[in-house]
C-alpha cells in the first residue's frame, strides 16, 4: 500500500470538518480499500486551533515544515490570508488542492507556481461525510485525479465540472446549508414557541427535513411541484402555509439568496 502524504495549511471550521472527516474509522477503511494510506499534517499560526483539533494527525504552526515531505497541499485558508502566506512557501512541485471560494485556477497558479492544481467547493457538511464536492483541475495525472477523487469522496460526493460552473456550484452547494439551517432555526423555533422542549422541535424539524429530502431522493423522475400538491388538501391545514409562502415570494427569496452568493463568488474571482 502506497503512503500519500497531505499537508492542510489552515485549520478553520472547513478544513477541522475535513480533518475529522478523513479520520473517521469508515474513512479510513474505504481509502485503505483503494490502497491509499494517507499520512496528515496540519498547520495553522494560531496553535489553539490545531491544539484543540480531535483528530489523529501531525500538527504545526510551521507552513514550510508542514508541506516538506507533502505530495498533497491543501489550501484552507481565507482567500485575502492566502497571497501573503504563499508568498514564503515553495510549492512548485506540489500538488495543490484549493478550498478558497471565488479563486480561479489561473490565480492559484499565480499564487503558488504550481503545475498541478485542484479548485474544489465543498460544504460543511464534510462533518458528517455528507458535503458535495465539485472540482475542477489543471496539470493532474490520471493517477493523481484518481487519488483527489478518493480524497474527496471519503468526505462526501465528489464531481469533477467545469470551472465556469464553480462560481454557481458556490451559491447552490457551498452557502446554501446555510439557508437550510435557517429554515430548520425557524421550524424549531416555532416548535419552542407551541409548548414543546427544545430537544422535542429539534428532533421534529429534522426527521421533517431528513424525511422529505429522503423522499425526493427515492422518488423516480420526481416532479417537485406534484409532491408539494400531494401534501396539500383542498380546505386543509397545508394549503394555508403554503398560499402564504408563496405571497411572500419564498422560492424566489431563496433564489435570489443563491444568486446574491454567486455574484459574491464571481467577485472574489474578480479581485484576484
Amino acid at each position: 500500500m502506497k503512503k500519500t502524504t497531505l499537508a492542510v495549511l489552515g485549520c478553520g471550521n472547513m478544513a477541522q470538518a475535513i480533518l475529522k472527516a478523513l479520520c473517521k474509522k469508515e474513512t479510513c477503511r474505504a481509502l485503505r480499500a483503494q490502497k491509499i494510506s494517507l499520512q496528515i499534517t496540519v498547520s495553522d499560526p494560531d496553535e489553539n486551533k490545531t491544539t484543540q483539533l480531535d483528530a489523529p494527525v501531525d500538527k504545526t504552526t510551521d507552513n514550510a515544515a508542514a508541506i516538506r515531505s507533502a505530495q498533497y497541499v491543501l489550501l484552507a485558508v481565507k482567500p485575502q490570508s492566502a497571497p501573503d502566506m504563499l508568498r514564503t512557501l515553495d510549492l512548485r512541485d506540489k500538488t495543490v488542492i484549493s478550498i478558497m471560494a471565488g479563486t480561479s485556477l489561473s490565480a492559484l497558479q499565480q499564487l503558488t507556481a504550481a503545475q498541478k492544481i485542484v479548485r474544489v467547493m465543498p460544504n460543511l457538511n464534510a462533518r458528517v461525510c455528507k458535503s458535495y464536492n465539485a472540482y475542477a483541475h489543471i496539470g493532474l495525472a490520471q493517477n493523481e485525479l484518481r487519488f483527489v477523487h478518493a480524497l474527496l469522496s471519503s468526505f462526501g460526493s465528489a464531481a469533477m465540472v467545469e470551472e465556469s460552473q464553480l462560481d454557481e456550484i458556490t451559491g447552490l452547494t457551498g452557502s446554501s446549508p446555510a439557508f437550510v439551517f435557517m429554515m430548520l432555526k425557524a421550524l424549531i423555533d416555532k416548535g419552542i414557541e407551541c409548548g414543546f422542549t427544545d430537544t422535542e422541535a429539534q428532533n421534529m424539524a429534522i426527521a421533517t427535513v431528513l424525511g422529505s429530502a429522503t423522499l425526493l431522493q427515492a422518488t423516480s423522475q420526481p416532479d417537485l411541484t406534484a409532491l408539494i400538491d400531494s401534501v396539500c388538501s383542498k380546505g386543509g391545514t397545508t394549503i394555508e402555509g403554503v398560499r402564504y409562502l408563496q405571497a411572500q415570494q419564498f422560492e424566489d427569496t431563496v433564489k435570489t439568496a443563491v444568486e446574491k452568493a454567486i455574484l459574491r463568488a464571481k467577485e472574489l474571482s474578480e479581485t484576484k
